[in-house]
């Protein structure tokens, strides 16, 4: 009758065989998290195949760090459809370079998917999850954060993510991904963290995709394409309503690939306060003219904004700049 299975094998850093619990009755178990944590050796759970996890509801954390862990097939059989937090379940799965095995998961009670595989730097291959209905999940925070391998995400394109409301850091760190159409369909209109969201995503040289994103609910967009070195063009972001942003700390930080930014002219920032970093170490940008008719008036950390910008050549475009409210320039 035992229910709560959390923290069993914490730490366990030498476990590499799990042989014995297969004919384990965990029918009535209702918390998995944290199971396996830290199990660096463990190189398969094969064992794990035929456990009827029906009743969990929280799966967070289970398999987090079992770094020697390869494929994870023998999970297809399990029945996640009263879970409602997979967070952190695969993060730092670092071996895994395929997740099959969860293309029948049914996480459509999830509402918590942060971190799920955060850290899985082989990760290349996501196809698996393309028909995961994730409609009630409103946190996605680090979902794909230090997946270091993956190049594009088109297996997401038909995912519902309208009742999401952080997506804070979900590609940060996604060095190798280049092609990010597959979010052209997403509706974030419910999203209020977008910060860090493509952080040193160091391959994306554009970002069409993100053209029909509705930001309107947005209030934090710092650091968000910080380190994006081949990010040349920005126009996708032309028509964005970002009026309620309140950060764009480091927004375009080390863009060094970035020429001009006429694409922003018509950015409303009037409800921001903090400018500090946003086009800090841009050292290809030689125009900031489509700066000219921001309202800044309510901005008070202007600090290291065009920090080492060794391109700018002329700063007319911020002539008519009201920063009297600043107070960190």
């Amino acid at each position: 009758n035992m229910n709560n299975y959390s923290y069993m094998f914490y730490g366990c850093s030498s476990l590499s065989y799990i042989k014995g619990l297969e004919n384990w009755d965990v029918s009535n178990g209702n918390n998995f998290s944290y199971m396996f944590y830290g199990c660096s050796s463990l190189l398969d759970i094969k064992i794990l195949k035929n456990w009827n996890v029906s009743y969990g509801n929280i799966f967070s954390y289970m398999f987090f760090e079992c770094s020697s862990l390869l494929d994870i097939k023998e999970l297809d059989n399990w029945n996640v459809s009263n879970a409602n937090n997979f967070s952190g379940i695969f993060s730092e799965c670092s071996s895994l370079s395929e997740i099959k095995g969860l293309e029948n998961w049914n996480v459509s009670n999830g509402n918590d998917f942060s971190y799920m595989f955060s850290g899985c730097s082989s990760l290349s291959e996501i196809k698996a999850l393309q028909n995961w209905n994730v409609s009630n999940g409103n946190n996605f925070n680090s979902l794909f954060s230090g997946c270091s391998s993956l190049s594009e995400i088109k297996a997401l394109q038909n995912w519902n993510v309208s009742n999401g409301n952080n997506f804070n850091s979900l590609f940060s760190g996604c060095s190798s991904l280049s092609d990010i159409r597959g979010l052209e369909n997403w509706n974030v209109s419910n999203g209020r963290d977008f910060s860090y969201i493509f952080f040193e995503c160091s391959s994306l040289s554009d970002i069409n995709g993100l053209q029909n994103w509705n930001m309107s609910n947005g209030n934090s967009f710092s650091f968000m394409f910080s380190g994006c070195l081949s990010l040349s063009d920005i126009k996708a972001l032309h028509n964005w309503n970002i009026l309620n942003g309140r950060s764009l700390r480091g927004i375009f930080v080390k863009c060094s690939s970035l020429l001009d930014i006429k694409a922003l002219q018509n950015w409303n920032v009037s409800k921001g306060k903090d400018f500090g970093y946003m086009f800090s170490e841009c050292s290809s940008l030689s125009d900031i003219k489509g700066l000219k008719n921001w309202n800044v008036s309510n901005g008070n950390d202007f600090s290291l904004m065009f920090y080492r910008c060794s391109s700018i050549s002329d700063i007319k475009g911020l002539e008519n700049w009201n920063v009297s409210n600043g107070n960190n320039f």
